[in-house]
């Protein structure tokens, strides 16, 4: 659940976030164990995407959008109108009927919060809550697991100072319900995996991993602290990228970054080795400063194993001098 007290920061950091998109120096990034799959082309990562945006009134769905009051009281209003409460999806399934999520406000005596209902085959499946107004985003059905089976991805977004950020819950269907799979979740509530970044061999050198992961990224960050440091827009900050690249208060093998507040910034399903994966994006930076020296973005892409634990099969980094990404 992404901290309300963060949502005074976001606009600071897609301002950084967009300057850093601009840059065109390519930077280097090596790992320092082998790759366990291979990620090199698009044509690999080709995007699964079957969700399409329509009117409500268009679609021919029988489920209503208008204000309901529950049985327990809950008064329950459509957010936005109805083509923006109510989101179809194409036949995600295969099965001749229109897949769908509509979006609420809730009101539940003095406290107010969002609430998607997920429809599959015209019939509720599940429900989500959240402490922010939410708005769906992306259905995704696919066999995440290797079970024969296929499961349900379901993005949706938090409004965080107007902006979404995204959500996401994989769904498995067990006994006639479907359950949530479980997904990794940090102490603050937010949704990023377990990162690391850590000083690695010398001044300016990282390491980037994740728990469950056997691969880590070596990262040299000296041209990153190089460019901000000449930065007149960073100059209050000069000091401290100086600082870095001096080796001031370098420790080998010492913490230094951290992901990002707020959890993942973007969730997909593309095809990694002929294989349904989630990606998940997360932005990287120095500790010290944080959206103030955002490193780059590190995407993290993930299965589950026979035991529905989270399976990490790769992880690609880009720097923020970097104009590639992972598409």
């Amino acid at each position: 659940m992404k901290k309300l007290m963060t949502m005074v920061l976001i606009t600071g950091l897609l301002a950084v976030s967009l300057a850093a998109c601009g840059r065109e120096t390519s930077k280097t990034v090596s790992e320092s164990s082998e790759t366990t799959v291979s990620v090199s082309n698009d044509e690999e990562r080709e995007d699964l995407s079957n969700a399409s945006f329509s009117s409500a009134e268009d679609d021919g769905i029988s489920a209503s959008v208008s204000t309901v009051e529950t049985e327990d009281g809950k008064i329950k209003t459509p957010y936005g109108d109805e083509a923006r409460a109510k989101v179809s999806f194409n036949d995600v399934d295969g099965d001749g009927t229109q897949d769908y999520a509509i979006a609420y406000e809730v009101e539940d005596g003095d406290l107010y919060y969002g609430e998607i209902d997920l429809y599959l085959n015209d019939e509720l499946i599940y429900t989500i809550e959240d402490e922010l107004i939410i708005e769906p985003g992306m259905m995704k059905y696919s066999d995440y697991d290797g079970d024969g089976e296929r499961e349900i991805l379901f993005v949706y977004y938090p409004h965080v100072n107007s902006m979404p950020l995204d959500e996401y819950v994989v769904l498995k269907l067990k006994n006639g319900l479907w359950t949530k799979m479980e997904v990794p979740e940090d102490g603050n509530g937010s949704n990023s995996f377990p990162v690391h970044v850590k000083y690695g061999e010398e001044p300016c050198t990282l390491k980037i991993s994740c728990d469950g992961c056997d691969k880590v990224i070596d990262y040299d960050a000296k041209a990153h602290y190089e460019n901000l440091s000449t930065d007149d827009s960073y100059e209050y900050y000069r000091d401290e990228y100086l600082r870095v690249l001096n080796g001031e208060g370098f420790v080998k093998g010492a913490d230094y970054g951290m992901v990002l507040p707020w959890g993942i910034w973007e969730v997909d399903e593309v095809m990694l080795n002929e294989e349904p994966c989630i990606r998940a994006l997360h932005g990287i930076a120095g500790a010290q400063l944080e959206r103030y020296d955002t490193l780059g973005n590190l995407y993290i892409y993930f299965r589950f194993d026979e035991k529905g634990q989270v399976k990490i099969v790769d992880m690609e980094f880009f720097d923020d001098l970097s104009a590639e990404t992972s598409e």
